[in-house]
């Protein structure tokens, strides 16, 4: 038996065959190298947050909708359950480029993104220290503990333990001292997000008033509980409703109407919203990478199906004479798919040579950790080697199927060739068109409902405005200041103030409407060229007092009152009454993503005025809005200097706000690029395919080609036909893949409130593009056939 497996036969094949042996170790290497990422990648996520030996009694405090909560919260929750160990409150900041904590360092000043969490967080979580104690790292008020990336990036690598922090400011406006108690490695793997610097979360209640016991701030923090060893902290969730609805005003107001206890293993991929203070996998996203990544692989293990059977018709002889020496049908198989798990074998060695070579770019695309020989372990290598086996089986088993049930007799006549007629190839081309063609709608589609996105209306005018921070400027001075001297630039046309911008979201507040029910509001504060510059359109101005509110149309529809009412009421009796000062028309809040949301906006007139009277609630403008002219670049340089003389600060984080709209596409974008990346492959490995195929199919019909042309048939009319056959195939492909990508795109684009309608010029544009590459592909090899002498043709 063994006598009969030599493979010194496959290897002679091979070096005879080079284009048959360079498509498939090429289409097997490079889908195994995205297979093997793409495992690396979902296992990293489908492991989040795993590491933590109490992971199984951690629970992440929730609502049907979101996954935070206010930062006293957890006091009340501790109080109440004996079941809960211990608690514990985590907040990240550096979701926004202004989102940062000014870290100085002697004279040097640096941006940090920081992590807040209560003295619990080394006990409950099992994060590594790579110096400092687990204990005491949070002991005291004023330790601050230090990534390993950002201590190297500050003090080199200098122990930093012991040393002083100026983070911040006091009440007196002095900067706060902190110590260096600790160096943490670099979070990976939890949902918890990696910072550079982590502080006490008492620091949140300086930092917003509305983190108070009062809990005004609904969205403070993530509340994490550690629950005891045996208790049932899920059968307590019925009385904690009744509770919350007690002490929270969110459920007071049944703005939210549930407690979830969310396992800290299962929250990665919890149906609830992503929020600012965790990471949150998609799950969708995820399950389109491992099927684009299947649908790759599949198509190099049709490839390779494919040339091997066509090849069969060249390995008559051999396979002949093996059955005539005794060979058995089941011997035949055998040899076929070791042959097959071998080639696999030797494609894997080479995607994971390939796969470590665009690592870094994979963990780019992917903005997540991918590191497949890091990661590698026992358990890994047995399920990779288990991969190769399947794959060579799967590959192997059709070719070996189809050549074993043939008599010897038939192999050594040729009628082998004349009964297979490329049956197998001919189907298996077109299901490769067929993946093809849908994920070229798929691309096309995507690019358009993103470029659509971006340019989809907002209701306001965003043209070349800079969105300039002012959480750096020392008072309302400083802004005045700024104010003022930007106006006497001649690149810029206008400066306004504001608190919020309808792309940041502005300030949610969210008020009680009668016994049962709450408004939510998104509130805008500006002054007159504020509004001049977005062009909010007033469609109602009430003429009222300066501090009336101006109501969005969905806000209106949301109370419930007529666009003439003077003035609506809130509260528990609707015992409040707020002078309604007009109506603006409704307008994009945040992204063409988000839904719909009420209004509510003040015009000011002019913040000086409004400032000395003392009627403005809060210290000062959150934003300066800066609408420049001419050259941008030249535009933005000359108010940054303005800004680092005004300010002292080397840390400019002013940007425009069409690049910020740009940005909240990001997720679209990756999506963008990875399935074009496929679709690259996934064209490149089926027109690999289809070359190899089109020269074995032109090579059986050598011989009828030359008889056509002897009895008159011209060039032309050969060409038709060798390569008419294999347009017949993109034609039945793209037939059956209209319906296919028109389903899956139409489901796909239903997540979107702002979306593009599905065009036929999709499907007409990814048709047209599959059966150009087909017609290059294979009028490249059938010219050669046409121009043939057919008197040599008919002599080989």
């Amino acid at each position: 038996m063994f006598r009969q497996l030599n493979l010194r036969s496959f290897f002679n094949f091979l070096g005879r065959n080079k284009l048959y042996t360079a498509i498939n170790i090429f289409g097997l290497s490079v889908s195994l190298m995205f297979v093997v990422l793409i495992a690396d990648y979902t296992l990293r996520q489908l492991t989040t947050d795993s590491f933590h030996a109490k992971a199984g009694r951690i629970r992440l405090v929730s609502n049907e909708q979101y996954p935070t909560s206010g930062y006293y919260l957890q006091k009340y929750l501790l109080d109440r359950y004996p079941e809960i160990e211990a608690t514990c409150a985590v907040a990240a900041s550096g979701w926004s480029t202004d989102d940062t904590e000014q870290v100085q360092v002697g004279d040097r000043k640096y941006a940090a993104t920081a992590l807040y969490a209560d003295t619990t967080f080394f006990r409950m979580f099992d994060f590594a220290l790579v110096s400092g104690d687990r204990e005491q790292a949070l002991a005291a008020r004023n330790n601050a503990v230090l990534s390993e990336s950002f201590a190297r990036k500050v003090f080199g690598t200098f122990d930093p333990l012991g040393q002083v922090l100026h983070i911040g400011e006091d009440e007196a406006g002095n900067p706060e001292t902190y110590v260096v108690s600790a160096v943490m490695k670099d979070i990976e793997g939890s949902a918890i997000p990696g910072r550079d610097i982590l502080l006490r979360a008492e620091r949140l209640t300086e930092l917003n008033p509305s983190n108070n016991e009062y809990m005004s701030n609904a969205g403070a923090v993530a509340t994490f509980v550690l629950v005891r060893e045996g208790a049932d902290l899920e059968a307590k969730l019925p009385d904690m409703l009744a509770y919350f609805k007690e002490i929270y005003w969110s459920y007071k107001g049944n703005v939210v109407k549930q407690v979830r206890l969310i396992p800290l293993r299962e929250y990665y991929f919890a149906p609830v919203a992503a929020q600012g203070m965790l990471l949150h996998g998609n799950w969708s996203f995820v399950l389109v990478l491992i099927a684009v990544g299947l649908v790759i692989l599949v198509f190099a293990v049709m490839n390779y199906i494919n040339l091997t059977v066509a090849q069969t018709g060249f390995r008559a002889k051999e396979m002949a004479a093996r059955r005539l020496l005794g060979a058995s049908r089941g011997e035949v198989i055998l040899k076929l798919v070791i042959e097959s798990t071998l080639l696999c074998a030797v494609a894997f060695l080479l995607a994971l040579v390939l796969a470590e070579a665009v690592r870094p770019y994979a963990a780019r695309l992917l903005e997540y950790k991918v590191d497949v020989l890091g990661g590698m372990h026992p358990a890994a290598a047995c399920a990779y080697a288990g991969l190769v086996v399947l794959l060579g089986v799967l590959a192997g088993i059709v070719p070996a199927v189809v050549i074993s049930r043939f008599k010897p007799l038939d192999m050594v006549t040729g009628a082998f060739r004349r009964k297979t007629k490329m049956l197998y190839s001919n189907v298996l081309i077109a299901l490769q068109n067929v993946i093809t063609v849908v994920l070229l709608v798929a691309s096309f589609t995507i690019l358009l409902q993103i470029r659509h996105l971006v340019g989809s209306p907002l209701g306001y005018d965003t043209r070349e405005v800079l969105d300039i921070p002012t959480h750096l400027f020392r008072d309302y001075r400083q802004i005045r200041q700024f104010r003022d001297e930007l106006r006497a630039l001649p690149c810029v046309e206008a400066v306004a103030l504001g608190c919020g911008t309808p792309l940041d979201r502005g300030n949610n507040n969210t008020m009680q409407y009668g016994p049962d029910r709450m408004v939510s509001f998104q509130t805008f504060i500006g002054d007159s060229v504020f509004f001049r510059m977005f062009g909010f359109e007033i469609l109602r101005d009430n003429h009222s007092a300066s501090d009336a509110w101006l109501l969005n149309e969905y806000a209106l529809k949301e109370l419930g009152i007529p666009a003439d009412a003077p003035q609506y009421k809130v509260g528990r009796d609707y015992e409040l009454s707020v002078e309604l000062g007009g109506v603006v028309r409704d307008f994009q809040v945040g992204s063409a993503i988000d839904r719909p949301t009420s209004v509510r906006m003040l015009d000011v007139g002019d913040f000086d005025r409004y400032l000395a009277d003392g009627e403005y609630s809060g210290e000062w403008p959150w934003n300066v809005l800066v609408r420049t002219r001419g050259d941008r670049e030249q535009a933005y340089a000359s108010i940054r200097g303005v800004y680092e003389r005004i300010t002292g600060e080397t840390f400019f984080y002013g940007e425009y706000m069409d690049r910020q709209i740009a940005a909240d596409y990001a997720e679209q974008q990756r999506l963008l690029r990875i399935v074009g990346v496929f679709t690259f492959v996934a064209v490149l490995i089926s027109a690999l395919g289809l070359l190899a195929m089109s020269t074995y199919y032109i090579q059986q019909k050598q011989q009828e080609t030359a008889v056509r042309k002897v009895f008159g048939s011209t060039r032309r009319e050969v060409l038709g036909r060798l390569v008419g056959h294999f347009m017949q195939l993109v034609g039945i492909a793209f037939v059956v893949a209209v319906p296919v990508g028109w389903y899956a795109m139409a489901r796909w684009l239903e997540g979107y409130s702002v979306r593009i309608p599905l065009s036929p010029l999709i499907f007409a544009a990814a048709g047209a593009f599959a059966f150009a590459v087909a017609f290059v592909v294979v009028f490249w090899q059938s010219r050669r056939a046409a121009d043939a002498d057919p008197v040599k043709s008919i002599k080989n």
